[in-house]
């Protein structure tokens, strides 16, 4: 009975993983990794226990996430990120186990994780850059700025190679200037400046 409570746990885990990797445009491959994991366990459970009703509830679970759009991604909430991110982790786990049961090559599982690590932080960067953007529209420069300066330490601290985010950084970084331009640094190099300090004093 444990094991079966166990089983319908980890598949509605990885149900919710799948609707949110579909709604996010999570790369397919690893989807169909997740879900082959995920009909492990629901043929697992189907066999300990045939006619549990928990089945049909999961099952009619996974055909909404199988449904899952891009669209439906309206992470415009701290919640709804913070419930995304919980999920993208998730599926993480679950390909490191796919790894240790020698399902998955390590070379891929490194692969994954670095894109599974790299939609996490675009859903929480996207969403600080859409409130930030919203928040310039209502003239709000102080909500603006602390949602661009968010979108902008996520994605510098993100271990990523950095053409992944260069675009990102550069949009957010043309915001920020137009909301608090950068003061123009002084023509020439820094000897040139001393030297003309020192003439001047």
């Amino acid at each position: 009975a444990a094991r079966v409570k166990w089983l319908g746990q980890q598949a509605e885990h990885g149900i919710n993983a799948l609707g949110i990797l579909r709604a996010c445009g999570c790369k397919p491959e690893i989807i169909e990794r997740i879900e082959s994991q995920v009909a492990a366990r629901l043929g697992e459970m189907a066999s300990l226990t045939p006619d549990n009703p928990l089945l049909g509830t999961l099952n009619s679970q996974k055909q909404n996430a199988d449904r899952a759009t891009t669209a439906a991604a309206a992470l415009n909430s701290d919640r709804a990120i913070k419930r995304a991110s919980i999920y993208i982790n998730y599926a993480r786990d679950l390909l490191t186990e796919m790894t240790r049961d020698n399902k998955l090559s390590p070379a891929l599982a490194k692969s994954y994780a670095q894109e599974l690590h790299w939609l996490n932080v675009s859903i929480i960067a996207t969403a600080h850059l859409s409130q930030g953007q919203k928040s310039i529209g209502l003239q709000d420069k102080p909500a603006a700025l602390s949602h661009l300066k968010h979108a902008k330490a996520v994605l510098t601290r993100a271990m990523v190679p950095q053409q992944f985010k260069q675009e990102r950084l550069t949009q957010i970084q043309t915001l920020l200037d137009s909301l608090e331009p950068r003061p123009q640094r002084p023509d020439g190099t820094l000897a040139d400046n001393l030297d003309a300090y020192f003439k001047d004093n």
